[in-house]
């Protein structure tokens, strides 16, 4: 929180001080110019314990006034130099779509625990951005849609990680309503990539879109897609695709799924490779942003004087009552 019209807040202050020197040099004047009364022997009256008491009070009351006066003029002259919060609002990364999406066929299993872990570390490096996962076998569910709720998407995706621990009992189970005993296929990374392309909305709108598979590329039986029909989908979309493969990258699956994402304008990288989420996340970042034209960030600035006028409020409903029994 910071004042926008800080010099505002110092006047005031000083003023208040100024005002209350005044008013005290005047006040002590105008004793001083009335007659005094010399009276010998007063010690006596000062040390005696009804007279003490008497000071003790009226320091008391004095102190509170003054008190009472400091709640009333502070948070006022804070409220008058324009408390509030500034926002800085980047629109490349507001209008930025990211599709996470995940194998959980068997040869994935004991992969795809890491695979989510790092879908929470690239998440973590965005700001604004909508995110959504879809987890697919040889059909694909939408765990959650695109949402910039990024308590939501935390949750989720711990929830499905702890769903492939050694001894399982996560929240949520990622392998529910992903395989259809009907189809004799399995894997099917065409179908899967496919389905996340057509999980974005708003078509229509020209919003800077990325897919981020986690993959092996192990295909059994074939579906609608293939990896590299689902690859044409995507580019014909506007979508770009970079791939996370816990497989060996010098397999054919690894070439087969690399030369489907270079075909949109991303890339994949191998899973065990050191610093691959870093590289996936600084790639969505140059290439998705050089997409949009340069605009500039806005600032938005949001007043909040209520909690400093508020006991400033109240300071004035309580001084009145005070200084009309202190006259009395």
């Amino acid at each position: 929180m910071g004042l926008t019209r800080w010099w505002l807040t110092l006047l005031v202050v000083l003023a208040t001080l100024v005002v209350a020197a005044l008013g005290w040099w005047l006040a002590g004047r105008e004793k001083a110019a009335t007659d005094a009364v010399l009276v010998a022997h007063t010690r006596r009256l000062t040390r005696l314990p009804a007279y003490r008491a008497a000071v003790a009070r009226q320091r008391a009351r004095l102190l509170g006034l003054g008190a009472l006066i400091a709640l009333v003029v502070l948070p006022i002259a804070v409220a008058a130099g324009r408390p509030g919060t500034t926002e800085t609002i980047d629109p490349e990364k507001n209008n930025r779509d990211i599709m996470l999406c995940l194998d959980v066929s068997g040869s994935m299993y004991r992969t795809d625990k890491a695979v989510l872990e790092d879908f929470a570390e690239i998440v973590k490096n965005f700001r604004g951005e909508r995110i959504g996962l879809v987890l697919w076998n040889n059909r694909a569910v939408t765990a959650f849609p695109l949402t910039d709720d990024y308590d939501l998407v935390e949750e989720q995706l711990t929830g499905y990680a702890d769903g492939f621990s050694l001894f399982g009992g996560g929240e949520y189970d990622p392998t529910s309503g992903t395989f259809n005993e009907r189809i004799l296929a399995s894997s099917l990374s065409g179908d899967g990539l496919a389905s996340c392309v057509y999980n974005f909305d708003h078509i229509d709108q020209k919003r800077p879109r990325a897919i981020i598979p986690g993959t092996d590329n192990e295909v059994h039986g074939s579906g609608v897609y293939t990896i590299d029909e689902a690859a044409t989908l995507a580019k014909e979309r506007n979508v770009r695709v970079y791939g996370l493969n816990p497989a060996p990258v010098h397999g054919a699956n690894h070439t087969e799924l690399s030369a489907a994402t270079e075909k949109t304008g991303g890339r994949t990288r191998g899973l065990d490779r050191a610093g691959a989420t870093d590289e996936v996340t600084s790639n969505i970042d140059e290439l998705e942003a050089a997409r949009l034209p340069d605009v500039a960030p806005v600032h938005v600035r949001t007043d909040l004087p209520t909690i400093w006028l508020s006991p400033g409020l109240l300071g004035l409903i309580g001084l009145y009552p005070l200084l009309w029994w202190w006259r009395r």
